[in-house]
């Protein structure tokens, strides 16, 4: 069996998890290598042809040490990996946002991962922001080392499309296969992120406040029209369960029907969530894809580009604004009655498509 490796982020995020369990499922006859905490043994365990190495692991601690005493390198278990795997399959989602003017630390160790590797890939990213021109054109040149790119929307695509490597196809989730039956409930499911920690040059805190107003506000609506309201968390590291502890409490008057789901270790809890639910309220990108792929209506809150790109590539135009939020506020009801009305995408067509992403591994694995 071969051996790949997989270079993703790996910090408890419900979306990127999914990445690497929609991934290794369709390749069950390759042997996947990825490096993690120790939580991802216990969080992958299901997973039978995936090895998860710990940065503080006895051999991995024991390897990068004698490498920097041998050859003065830092990270060289990583490398080891990189050098010895059949190939290289950087999976991810918002994997090339320029985060600072300097952006030499991500670069060189991208350009690390298509140098030390037999053979590299990208599935499901897409592009930027980014702020100048020279990490566009650096990128450019990058890009044409890897062996094949899939971007999960048109406008990524369109900014190297003239290279031969480059494709599209709709987001990896969308391959994703439901087999859980759970009757559903009058329930909405929201899903949150804590904005006031997200400065930098794509910052959103300015509208944490807003958004908070917001979110409290929608809950005591569809409280009223008798609805259930759960909330759901998809990473805890980056704030999702603080923000959802803050919220419930400005509503415990109602606490009786709200609940809440924080993702850990069991990702199928969380499906469970969606495929219960009437409505999906959601803000983390891939809260939309699991509202959509279970036939949910879903009201999509757009914190990033890349939403209102690939909501754009898929048709779907009901969505809010963070710009917006205060508008929305003084017109609830109106909201409310958009996303009763709302028309699903053609999900069938969207899953079909979505296996392009896949397209150049399906050819290297000869599947």
């Amino acid at each position: 069996m071969k051996k790949i490796f997989i270079h993703a982020y790996m910090a408890g995020n419900l979306g990127d998890d999914l990445f690497v369990r929609v991934l290794c499922e369709r390749y069950h006859n390759m042997t996947f290598r990825i490096i993690a905490d120790d939580t991802y043994k216990k969080r992958f365990k299901d997973i039978h042809n995936l090895k998860v190495y710990s940065p503080d692991s006895f051999i991995v601690r024991a390897i990068d040490w004698i490498i920097y005493r041998q050859k003065n390198k830092k990270r060289g278990f990583w490398k080891l990996m990189l050098k010895t795997s059949y190939a290289t399959v950087h999976i991810g989602g918002s994997v090339f946002v320029q985060h600072a003017k300097n952006f030499s630390d991500a670069y060189e160790l991208d350009n690390e991962i298509v140098t030390m590797s037999k053979r590299t890939y990208i599935v499901g990213a897409n592009f930027g922001p980014f702020i100048d021109k020279k990490y566009y054109n650096d990128y450019y040149e990058l890009f044409k080392q890897y062996k094949g790119i899939v971007f999960r929307d048109r406008y990524s695509y369109g900014l190297f499309k003239e290279l031969p490597n480059i494709k599209y196809a709709p987001d990896i989730i969308f391959n994703m296969k439901i087999k859980e039956k759970v009757p559903e409930k009058h329930q909405v499911l929201i899903s949150v992120i804590d904005m006031k920690n997200r400065n930098g040059e794509f910052g959103i805190s300015q509208y944490s406040d807003m958004y908070q107003k917001f979110i409290v506000a929608l809950s005591r609506q569809y409280l009223l029209l008798g609805y259930n309201v759960k909330f759901i968390s998809f990473c805890k590291y980056q704030g999702d369960d603080k923000v959802i502890d803050e919220i419930i409490e400005l509503l415990k008057a109602n606490e009786n029907r709200i609940s809440a789901c924080y993702y850990d270790y069991d990702f199928q809890i969380c499906l469970k969530s969606f495929i219960e639910s009437e409505i999906v309220i959601g803000t983390r990108f891939h809260s939309v894809i699991l509202g959509l792929i279970t036939g949910k209506k879903v009201l999509p809150i757009i914190y990033d580009s890349k939403t209102r790109n690939i909501l754009e590539d898929m048709g779907y135009d009901l969505f809010v604004e963070l710009e917006c939020l205060e508008y929305h506020l003084r017109n609830m009801a109106n909201l409310i009655e958009r996303i009763d009305e709302v028309q699903n995408v053609d999900v069938e067509k969207l899953r079909y498509e979505a296996q392009g992403q896949f397209s150049d591994l399906d050819k290297l694995f000869k599947r």
